[in-house]
C-alpha cells in the first residue's frame, strides 16, 4: 500500500470514530492547506483529547494564535495567501505569541528545507505524511517542555521576589539600628531598600 493510500485509509478508520466529540485537553492550532490532511492532523489530535482549531492558511493561523494562546501551533510550510514562514516570522515577531512552540510539517523534507525552519524559531520539523503516533509523542513533548519552563520561569520570579524583600527587610532593620555601611551593602547587593511589589 503506498502512501497516499495508508494515509486515506488512516483518515477513513478515524471518520468513524465515536472519541471524537468533546476534546477536553489543550489547545493546538493546525495550519493546513489541505482539507483531507487537516481533517486527519484534527482528529488524531482531537483522540487525544486536544482542543484543535483547524485553518487553512497562514494568515488564519495568525489571527487564531492570537485569540486563542494555544500550547503549540502545527503549521504546513507551503500555504495560500500567507505561507508559513510568513506566519512563523510574525508569530516570532510579536511578543504574545513568541513563546508557543511551533511545529513545521512539510511534505517536502531537504535539509536545508528543514535547517531553515529550525534555525528561524520552529521547535520541530515534521515530513508528511505523518505517523499519528509519532506526531502525539513530539507535539506532548513540545507541550510538557513548555509547561517545565513556565514552571521555572514561576519560581526563579518568586524566588527573586522573596530575595528582594527579605534583603529590603533586612536592609531597614540596619538602617534603624544604626549600621549604614551593612544598610549600604545590602542596598547594592539586592539593588534596592524598599518593596518593589
Amino acid at each position: 500500500m503506498d502512501e497516499h493510500a495508508e494515509w486515506m485509509n488512516t483518515l477513513m478508520n478515524l471518520e468513524n470514530d465515536s472519541t471524537l466529540e468533546a476534546p477536553l485537553g489543550r489547545t493546538i492550532v493546525v495550519a493546513e492547506d489541505d482539507a483531507a490532511t487537516r481533517m486527519l492532523l484534527c482528529r488524531i489530535l482531537r483522540r487525544e483529547n486536544y482542543r484543535v482549531i483547524g485553518v487553512e492558511n497562514g494568515r488564519l493561523a495568525c489571527d487564531a494564535v492570537r485569540r486563542e494562546q494555544p500550547d503549540l501551533i502545527l503549521l504546513d510550510w507551503v500555504m495560500p495567501v500567507m505561507d508559513g514562514r510568513a506566519a512563523l516570522a510574525e508569530l516570532k515577531a510579536d511578543a504574545a505569541t513568541r513563546s508557543i512552540p511551533i511545529m513545521m510539517l512539510s511534505s517536502h523534507g531537504e535539509i536545508d528545507e528543514k535547517v531553515l525552519a529550525l534555525t528561524s524559531g520552529v521547535q520541530d520539523f515534521i515530513t508528511k505524511p505523518v505517523d499519528a503516533r509519532e506526531l502525539v509523542a513530539r507535539i506532548e513533548q513540545q507541550v510538557n517542555w513548555r509547561k517545565l519552563v513556565a514552571v521555572d520561569v514561576e519560581a526563579e520570579a518568586n524566588s527573586e521576589r522573596l530575595s528582594r524583600y527579605s534583603g529590603a527587610k533586612v536592609n531597614s532593620n540596619l538602617q534603624k539600628k544604626g549600621f549604614p555601611e551593612e544598610a549600604s551593602y545590602i542596598e547594592r547587593f539586592y539593588g534596592t531598600t524598599k518593596k518593589r511589589w
